[in-house]
């Protein structure tokens, strides 16, 4: 989150204008929780975790198992956080 928050002020100083993550990635999931995801009456702190990822898409016939799952998760957020880094 120290890099996110680093880079999004180097941007402001600079004048661009740079968006967050997207919410598949650790850190935009987290974002997302934080601005949104979450009530604020209720709202408690947490660590990253795959609960906060948007879906993936299932397989014919159903869910995907815990650990192909994860490997998608973690897959689509290598992508998504290399593409923002890139911006």
């Amino acid at each position: 989150m120290g890099m996110v928050a680093g880079r999004m002020a180097a941007a402001e100083i600079l004048g661009r204008k740079l968006p967050p993550p997207t919410a598949d990635t650790g850190c935009g999931a987290l974002i997302t929780h934080i601005t949104g995801g979450a009530d604020a009456k209720t709202f408690q702190p947490m660590n990253v975790n795959f609960g906060l990822f948007p879906p993936v898409d299932t397989v014919k016939g159903g869910r995907k198992r815990r650990q192909e799952r994860y490997k998608a998760y973690t897959d689509r957020a290598k992508v998504s956080f290399s593409e923002w880094l890139a911006l």
